[in-house]
């Protein structure tokens, strides 16, 4: 670790630790939302490297082309049936995506009128801009940085590939016929839980759900992920929401085997489960609660389309046809070994799900053939 990441996360913890003193005690998702966020200190506004290999993880788009060109599949019939359509993507990690997907496109003759992102982190939207750069030109001028929600009605389709699991979450445990809140105080320098009751907001929230746990089940949920949801979507007049994520429909994501929660942090390619060390250094996240999700969008006025694994999905989407057995040895070995890691039940496939939500829009959705919304 370089003296200057230590200094960023002592410069953090220190904020951290003023936060907790001006007020007592915050809950955990302040502090993920601190840990995370803090303008220059945290891990998504701090400049440090963290896809790739030199980074903390790997996500889909950062493989290969493969991932890209499957959701270009998707996308073509999408974008072919709206007048003006946009692609508006959240969180654009590297710009991988937004480069295949866009190349793929072109070869469908079935671009967008415009490819937006908003991304919070300006050292990403660097890497992204650099990424976008290496596209043709008439496909370079289409991809425009947000800086606030879109402000005005669109068609098209909005995509966040690992987003869900870096909102910031509460944690509560089931204590006796209720469920307390996680909370963090400050006890002798060092971050200290404790339990209390909920807020009346998110109370209602958390009871909305119906569970029923056993006795100290620990979990967490997303608050007020339907108001977060509309703030995103809001301007959608006609089109396609996917998300794409690692988590659960709600039966899963319940169930007694995963009654310490799924908090997950990533540092240098290596997971562990400890959320207050190397504050700032390390990502923070936690499985998606998809039920949670395709509920709320159902709320706004969305048609849920297809919950499944991204296995299925890219299988649907015909990524066996992107590989050529006939052409060059080392692109196929290679191509192969991608969509392994993509597809494999150990690695990416039952991992990772993909939800589908149309909002007047009645066409069918590719990647759903193998639809697995019972697991809702």
């Amino acid at each position: 670790m370089t003296s200057s990441a230590q200094q960023i996360s002592n410069t953090l913890q220190h904020k951290i630790t003023q936060e907790i003193n001006n007020s007592g005690a915050i809950s955990f998702a302040k502090f993920m939302e601190m840990a995370l966020y803090q303008p220059g200190l945290g891990y998504y506004s701090a400049g440090l490297k963290k896809f790739g290999k030199e980074g903390d993880f790997i996500t889909s788009p950062e493989l290969g082309h493969l991932f890209a060109h499957c959701h270009a599949a998707v996308f073509a019939p999408v974008l072919a049936s709206l007048d003006d359509a946009v692609i508006f993507e959240l969180g654009a990690g590297m710009g991988s995506f937004c480069h295949d997907v866009l190349l793929a496109l072109d070869a469908k003759n079935q671009l967008p009128d415009a490819y937006w992102i908003l991304e919070v982190s300006a050292d990403l939207k660097h890497q992204q801009q650099l990424t976008v750069a290496q596209l043709p030109p008439h496909l370079a001028e289409k991809v425009q940085w947000l800086n606030e929600l879109p402000q005005k009605p669109f068609n098209g389709i909005v995509f966040g590939n690992e987003v869900l699991d870096a909102l910031p979450v509460e944690v509560y445990q089931q204590q006796g016929n209720e469920k307390k809140r996680l909370m963090l105080s400050n006890v002798e320098e060092k971050l200290s839980e404790s339990w209390v009751d909920f807020p009346d907001d998110l109370a209602q929230q958390l009871a909305a759900k119906q569970l029923s746990l056993s006795e100290g089940h620990r979990s967490e949920f997303i608050p007020n992920l339907a108001q977060w949801l509309s703030s995103i979507t809001q301007q959608l007049q006609s089109g396609l929401v996917l998300w794409v994520d690692y988590g659960h429909g709600s039966p899963a994501f319940h169930h007694p085997v995963r009654n310490q929660g799924s908090l997950v942090c990533h540092q240098r390619h290596e997971a562990n489960f400890n959320p207050y060390q190397s504050i700032g250094l390390q990502d923070i996240t936690a499985f998606v609660d998809f039920t949670h999700v395709a509920e709320c969008l159902s709320s706004l006025g969305f048609e849920i389309q297809g919950f499944t694994t991204q296995g299925d999905f890219l299988a649907d989407a015909g990524i066996a046809n992107l590989l050529d057995p006939e052409g060059e040895f080392n692109e196929y070995f290679q191509l192969a070994s991608e969509m392994k890691q993509l597809m494999l039940p150990t690695e990416m496939g039952e991992k990772f799900k993909v939800l589908a939500a149309t909002k007047a829009f009645e066409q069918a959705v590719l990647g759903f053939a193998n639809n697995k919304l019972y697991d809702l």
